[in-house]
């Protein structure tokens, strides 16, 4: 094949007709809405790092949190067992809400970050979540907070080797892990509750802060209040 054969293929009109297929499947995003960015297979590729939780590990999440909440200009994040949460309730919307990108770059940049962090090879999906205002931004961190909870207490469970009949409700799982000398209360709040990364404003200056639980997260989202975003429907 000679390069000459490149010259004759007409790029305008090839450009068009493939724009045109690509904008034909894409689709958009308005605010408000959180990106959940979940580990996949992360029970295979960290073997050898401590169950449930890591602090090696947590710590590489919170940092790829930072560079997101950073790159996205995010409002704020949370981050809980295998998991980073990234909202965005504006003003602005990255990538003019397109759906492909916000996906695509937010898991490119946890993978990366976190692959490098810890050593491995790590891979990160990422999906769009849409919300109805920040009551309802408040109620999907607290959701995630408990799904990461109900996760860590089965995860405890079974490393002690404690098996629990099926269905058994969340408040008789933690009767039978502190029977087994496991005091819940007694373990760092980031690893049942994980942690949050949020702005504070210094000396004219936004800087990204971190704290463990959710719950300063559901503060500092306070400022992103509006009424257009609160009536908004799905």
């Amino acid at each position: 094949m000679s390069y000459r054969e490149l010259l004759e293929v007409n790029v305008p009109e090839l450009e068009r007709r493939f724009k045109a297929r690509e904008a034909a499947v894409e689709s958009r995003v308005s605010l408000p809405f959180a990106l959940r960015l979940d580990g996949v297979g992360f029970g295979k590729s960290l073997a050898g790092f401590e169950e449930p939780r890591d602090h090696r590990v947590h710590k590489a999440l919170v940092e790829g949190a930072v560079k997101l909440l950073t790159r996205f200009s995010a409002s704020g994040a949370y981050v809980i067992s295998d998991e980073v949460n990234l909202l965005l309730l504006g003003p602005s919307v990255p990538y003019a809400g397109r759906v492909e990108k916000l996906v695509s770059i937010s898991a490119s940049i946890l993978s990366a970050s976190v692959s490098l962090a810890l050593g491995r090879s790590l891979i990160f999906d990422s999906r769009v979540v849409p919300l109805e205002g920040i009551d309802d931004a408040k109620r999907y961190v607290l959701y995630r907070a408990r799904v990461g909870f109900n996760n860590y207490v089965g995860s405890t469970l079974r490393k002690l080797g404690v098996r629990v009949a099926e269905r058994t409700g969340l408040p008789r799982q933690i009767e039978e892990i502190e029977k087994a000398g496991v005091r819940l209360s007694e373990k760092p709040l980031w690893e049942w509750g994980g942690s949050c990364v949020f702005w504070r404003i210094e000396q004219g200056k936004r800087n990204p802060c971190i704290e463990d639980g959710p719950w300063r997260l559901l503060e500092e989202v306070e400022r992103y209040r509006a009424p257009e975003l609160d009536q908004r429907k799905s």
